[in-house]
């Protein structure tokens, strides 16, 4: 079994990049992702929810893929793999691992409320498909897929060979059932950009942020002020992640493409049907932008 690291992590969820024809924009992914390195994240979380990932083809993704890994380790590249169906995902990992990856994470079948045996059958299937190669994570959110997942799923999971679990759109409180429930050396990461304090400190192992995508820095110094047990600065950097995750509506993905232009790359539209950001958000964001800068 790989090792998971024992530090939190800043793990990038990040935005899908498209030029003004919603054509992949390869040039300014490789931009982007290049300047997320030399900011400081530690991994990736390429083509999930922040990525568009149901706007993706396959082969999209697997484009993505492939420039995250000319950039970042493959230990730090957490490809989404997750399909509503598990031939599609098992395809996925399987593609993915002839290219490289070593880290995948899947949401649970969507659209159709998947029960939990038939959730633990997926992630058995991309595990087997993964072939000892690449570990499997799983991705639970509810909201968007209309699958349940109680917190006892985990040590089902673990036993299948599923390696940890992404959570999004649950409250500090429930994220603390699944850690209370989550096998040891099972990772615990949330979707929670604005509780990366609280996580770390409750025992998770790391945030998988998309608002880091925009707003590096803050991320980082928090990680680092974690990492050392220092109280001022860890309460200084967390004030700066609120900041800068209000500024883009917590991940609103208009808003968080508002904030990557902010730092200096091409505007890129969205395939998805979502509210546009308007001119006093846009203002603020650019305003925010230099200030995370400084």
């Amino acid at each position: 079994m790989i090792a998971i690291p024992a530090t939190p992590l800043v793990i990038t969820a990040t935005p899908s990049l498209f030029g003004a024809d919603e054509s992949l924009n390869l040039d300014q992914t490789r931009a982007h992702l290049t300047w997320l390195r030399e900011s400081g994240v530690d991994a990736l979380f390429p083509a999930g929810t922040s990525g568009e990932f149901p706007s993706l083809t396959d082969d999209e993704r697997l484009q993505i893929l492939d420039i995250a890994l000319e950039i970042f380790p493959a230990d730090s590249v957490y490809i989404h793999v997750g399909a509503a169906t598990a031939r599609q995902a098992e395809n996925l990992v399987r593609s993915s691992v002839a290219r490289g990856a070593t880290r995948m994470a899947a949401i649970t079948p969507f659209f159709q409320p998947a029960p939990a045996d038939q959730v633990v059958e997926y992630y058995d299937r991309l595990v087997r498909a993964a072939e000892g190669k690449a570990l499997i994570f799983a991705y639970l959110f509810e909201a968007r897929t209309s699958t349940v997942s109680d917190p006892s799923i985990l040590e089902r999971l673990a036993a299948v060979g599923v390696a940890g679990v992404k959570l999004s759109g649950e409250s500090d409180e429930s994220v603390q059932r699944y850690l209370d429930a989550a096998p040891e050396g099972f990772a615990v990461f949330s979707g929670n950009d604005i509780s990366f304090r609280w996580l770390i400190q409750a025992g998770g192992h790391g945030i998988v942020s998309g608002v880091s995508s925009a707003y590096p820095e803050a991320f980082r110094d928090l990680r680092d002020a974690l990492i050392a047990g220092e109280e001022e600065a860890i309460a200084h950097h967390q004030e700066r992640v609120v900041e800068a995750v209000r500024a883009v509506r917590a991940g609103s993905l208009t808003h968080l493409k508002a904030g990557i232009e902010a730092r200096g790359f091409q505007r890129s539209p969205v395939r998805s049907a979502v509210a546009p950001t308007d001119d006093a958000d846009r203002a603020a964001i650019i305003a925010l932008a230099q200030r995370q800068a400084g």
